[in-house]
Order: structure tokens, then C-alpha cells, then sequence
């Protein structure tokens, strides 16, 4: 059974990894507005701010002998998360718009709104 601690950190790993890809889903169409250039260098940062902070999440996980596998989209509102604990599997489902609100609530962060 992973603790509660051990949940809070794959819970915010998989949040910061969703950020990441969104920023750089969104970098690439930044082409379209105007003030691009400054925007590209504000996401190019905040990536590079996000990474790190998913790097401390996943060495915390790994001394604990865990690591998120495997994201699967079971179907358009459901992804389901492998966790491997130790050598043991855990699944972990999460509603799509749950995860959206926390990417959300994330970049809000980011961007001190």
C-alpha cells in the first residue's frame, strides 16, 4: 500500500508532467500572437522551472522504490496511471477534467495569478 506522502508526490508528479507538455504543446503555437517572443522566453523558463521541480519529485519517489510506469487514456475521460511500488503494481485512475483543473491551477501558479 503507498502512504500517504508517496501519493501526495506521484500525484504531483504526474500534475507537473502534464505542465510540461502542456507548455511545450503551446510553445509551438505561439506563432499566431503578436507578442510572441516574450511569451516563448516566459514558457521557456517555466518549463526549465517545471522540469526541475519534476526531477526532485521523481528522485524523491525513486528512494522510495517508486516510479510512475504508464499512463494509459482508458477513454475520453479517464486516464489510469501505473505505479510500480517496490515491484508492485498499483493503479491509479484520474478523471481528465480533474487532471485539466490541476494543470490549470498549476500554471496559475506559475504565473503568480
Amino acid at each position: 500500500m503507498i502512504d500517504f506522502n508517496a501519493a501526495e508526490l506521484i500525484h504531483k508528479q504526474i500534475i507537473l508532467d502534464l505542465t510540461k507538455r502542456t507548455l511545450e504543446r503551446d510553445l509551438k503555437h505561439l506563432n499566431d500572437i503578436k507578442i510572441n517572443r516574450p511569451l516563448a522566453m516566459w514558457m521557456g523558463q517555466q518549463i526549465i522551472v517545471v522540469q526541475n521541480e519534476l526531477r526532485e519529485v521523481r528522485s524523491q519517489l525513486g528512494k522510495s522504490g517508486i516510479k510512475v510506469q504508464a499512463e494509459i487514456r482508458i477513454d475520453k475521460d479517464i486516464t489510469e496511471y501505473v505505479i510500480m511500488d517496490k515491484g508492485t503494481e498499483h493503479h491509479s485512475r484520474y478523471m481528465n477534467i480533474a487532471l485539466k483543473n490541476k494543470v490549470d491551477d498549476e500554471i496559475k501558479r506559475l504565473l503568480n495569478v
